[in-house]
């Protein structure tokens, strides 16, 4: 792995995490001197980000971060509708009882977690709800739908998405992750694809109840939540 490809995954990390405010500017000189690089690759990861709408030119040498909006939401949602609900009914066909078994347990560490009422629960609940759902992907039996799809819960409205919902809505959130288990057991994709438009669907009703700033954007999920899934932060 080249220098650029290190730093484009230093960035895209801090950009998923929320490490910086949406509406930053990034100058490519001081994230050289941060990450300790020339500021050559710094350019080329920053283009790459730009050409996936993380960032966004600015005026000068550099790139702003883009804030969130409740259209960004509700078209990765959508998109995960359609990929996660093939994905459902593939699952539903080629995964094994000790998949859906994994997925019972990540589901009642979430339910361990909304319990908690304390700080901690949060990053619990949201890692617990990654893996639930990359664990979807990885065991549906195609490796284009793995890709395309796992690519989606890398952004930050999704890592971060519980911190917009109330103790009930994670709990309605956890009883249709069951729905989603059961018709899996059952291997009905019909029911499977059904059950993750329903869970879906909520999650853009909770983003639209949220509202959005003054500037029409979305408040940004809180720092630390980065699945441990994700490379580690190094540019050496």
């Amino acid at each position: 792995m080249n220098v650029s490809e290190k730093v484009h995954i230093v960035l895209r990390r801090r950009l998923m995490s929320g490490f910086y405010n949406p509406g930053a500017q990034l100058k490519e000189e001081a994230v050289a001197a941060d990450l300790g690089v020339s500021r050559t690759p710094v350019r080329s990861a920053i283009q790459r980000l730009i050409s996936e709408g993380l960032l966004e030119p600015a005026a000068k040498r550099g790139a702003i971060v883009t804030p969130w909006r409740i259209d960004d939401a509700e078209d990765i949602f959508n998109l995960r509708i359609l990929l996660e609900g093939y994905g459902a009914a593939l699952a539903a066909r080629n995964a094994s009882d000790e998949t859906f078994d994994h997925m019972e347990m990540l589901n009642q560490r979430m339910a361990d977690a909304v319990r908690l009422q304390d700080e901690s629960r949060l990053a619990i609940i949201h890692k617990a709800n990654y893996e639930f759902h990359l664990t979807m992907f990885q065991t549906c039996g195609s490796a284009h739908l793995r890709t395309f799809g796992s690519s989606l819960l890398d952004y930050p409205l999704v890592i971060g998405g519980f911190y917009i919902y109330t103790d009930e809505d994670m709990e309605e959130s956890i009883r249709q992750h069951g729905e989603i288990i059961s018709a899996l057991r059952a291997r009905n994709g019909e029911w499977a694809t059904a059950a993750i438009k329903c869970h879906l669907t909520a999650a853009i009703v909770r983003f639209r109840r949220a509202g959005t700033l003054k500037d029409g954007s979305l408040r940004p999920p809180p720092v630390g939540l980065i699945p441990d899934e994700m490379p580690d932060e190094t540019a050496e």
